[in-house]
């Protein structure tokens, strides 16, 4: 459905997941590898951040990766890197990445249905999936990683996705991930609180190149 990078695809394949700023660390509840119910004993500190516009600025992200004709704001100083998909990965923070892609759809509903049946309706990985917000050109919703068989359990977590384009040109998704070396993070350290601030900030900045 999607030709360069699919915007559901990239959540599954991370696994999933603004913070201009530092990240701090909280203590974890049961947190252990990203386990929400992992034992106490090694329960580790879950890592959060501060989102602070005022630490954002617009970036061209054509000059990272030539396919992605827009621009946005990111966090000052964020390492960003063409992806082997000729997308964009802006790392917000250790624990926080951002993945911007260009699309093969004919319209924003296609793709923001292909990124819902990949996550708030994926029954086979997830469970609890709702979508808190949704608008024309973007979502927040939350997903919890399915129960494993040796009892293991998983914290909720919140992510958004944002697309930009037009049916006679690209379109582009922007979505909220979990660094593949950061992998093990627990759920929680994804809060509504942080991806509702980073989707205002996307929201409101990303805009193709005139």
């Amino acid at each position: 459905m999607k030709s360069i990078l699919s915007g559901g695809a990239i959540i599954l394949a991370l696994s999933f997941a603004s913070c201009g700023g530092s990240s701090s660390k909280g203590e974890g509840s049961g947190a252990d590898s990203g386990k929400g119910n992992a034992s106490a004993s090694a329960a580790a500190a879950v890592p959060t951040m501060t989102v602070n516009e005022a630490d954002w600025e617009v970036k061209d992200l054509s000059t990272i990766a030539p396919l992605i004709h827009m621009s946005m704001k990111v966090p000052k100083g964020a390492k960003m890197e063409k992806n082997g998909n000729g997308g964009v990965d802006i790392r917000v923070s250790d624990f926080y990445l951002m993945t911007v892609s260009v699309l093969a759809v004919s319209s924003v509903k296609e793709a923001m249905d292909g990124d819902k049946s990949l996550t708030v309706g994926n029954a086979n990985s997830y469970i609890n999936g709702k979508v808190l917000t949704q608008e024309d050109n973007g979502m927040v919703y939350s997903i919890q990683m399915k129960t494993e068989a040796n009892g293991i359990t998983y914290q909720p977590e919140t992510h958004f996705a944002y697309y930009v384009g037009k049916p006679d040109g690209a379109f582009y998704s922007i979505l909220d991930a979990r660094p593949l070396d950061n992998y093990s993070v627990a759920g929680s350290a994804y809060s509504t609180d942080i991806a509702n601030k980073i989707y205002a900030i996307v929201k409101g900045s990303a805009q193709e190149n005139k």
